[in-house]
């Protein structure tokens, strides 16, 4: 058995005068985030009782507002609750300064660490601005009582970890893509794990097993 999921979201944001009315007419669009370079050193490999040890709940959210001059009090009660519907891990930045209408002012979503959400939120902030200054992260999106953890996942692969792959007869492996959420979990080795997640990670190259049972 071998599973993917689409791992990142993309939403044009946009701030201001015209932020409430952006909000209002979101379209989610599902696709590969940005490719971020190595995030961290590679953790050792998990038995799967380990890792489900590690992970967070799948539902509940903490979405924290930043502190920047350009969101005003309505602006951020919007952006609050709207990250409310995001799935861990994501965050939003924006250009202060930019265009209504460039598409600047992005968020992106589920993947599996604060650090690759970040990047990927002012990679694609910074590809798509035009007039304003340099892109910063106006929000993040977290598990509830969030603290560092030896392995973090994304709330689809925490879900899939805690159910399908428990499920499989061993030997299996999970493997993920931490730069741009890609996973992949599978009987065997970790082979194949690794080639179906290195498909959906598309440029990033990143994929590693961090979760085997023998």
């Amino acid at each position: 058995m071998l599973d993917t999921r689409c791992p990142a979201r993309y939403i044009p944001l946009n701030e201001r005068e015209g932020m409430m009315r952006t909000l209002l007419s979101l379209t989610l669009a599902c696709g590969l985030g940005a490719v971020a370079p190595a995030l961290a050193a590679e953790p050792s490999v998990l038995t799967g009782a380990e890792a489900r040890d590690l992970m967070f709940r799948e539902n509940g959210r903490s979405v924290e507002i930043a502190e920047v001059d350009f969101l005003g009090a309505p602006e951020r009660r919007a952006l609050e609750a709207y990250g409310e519907d995001f799935a861990y891990y994501g965050a939003m930045a924006a250009s202060p300064g930019d265009r209504v209408d460039s598409g600047s002012a992005v968020a992106f979503a589920n993947y599996h660490s604060p650090e690759a959400a970040a990047t990927a939120a002012l990679e694609g902030c910074e590809a798509r601005r035009q007039e304003g200054g340099p892109c910063i992260i106006v929000a993040t999106i977290n598990p509830r009582r969030f603290e560092a953890r030896d392995l973090t996942l994304s709330v689809e692969a925490t879900s899939a970890l805690r159910g399908e792959y428990r499920r499989l007869e061993a030997p299996k492996a999970f493997a993920i893509s931490p730069s741009t959420g890609a996973w992949a979990m599978a009987r065997g080795d970790g082979t194949r794990a690794l080639d179906q997640c290195a498909a959906r990670a598309g440029a990033a190259r990143d994929c590693r097993i961090v979760v085997a049972d023998r």
